[in-house]
């Protein structure tokens, strides 16, 4: 199927009006002013509802427990990196591997 082939004449159904030709048979009615109480009124019964997943709800509560943690020790971070590379630093990989398993359960519930 060609392009071609979808095309139509729609002409036929506006009777060949160009739409920058068209008038009015009836005058425009300005647009009457509302008050304040107006458009509350009409839009009393609208509301904006905001749901949000359970994703977004475990994010928020990871958030909101990383601000209330204290601020980082700079002291604590030379004295690791010290270790570190002196070889001197040793990891409790059991120990690493339950922390990321909890906060995993944490960010899935």
């Amino acid at each position: 199927m060609k392009l071609g082939d979808l095309m139509m004449n729609i002409n036929k159904f506006t009777n060949g009006l160009d739409n920058t030709s068209r008038s009015r048979s009836e005058p425009v009615k300005p647009a009457e002013p509302t008050s304040p109480e107006t458009k509350a009124k009409e839009t009393a019964g609208l509301s904006d509802q905001v749901k949000l997943s359970n994703s977004s709800k475990s994010i928020q509560q990871v958030e909101a427990e990383i601000k209330q943690m204290k601020d980082v020790d700079d002291n604590t971070i030379e004295r690791i990196r010290s270790a570190i590379d002196s070889g001197e630093y040793k990891i409790d990989y059991n120990k690493l591997a339950g922390k990321m398993l909890d906060f995993e359960d944490r960010l899935n519930s």
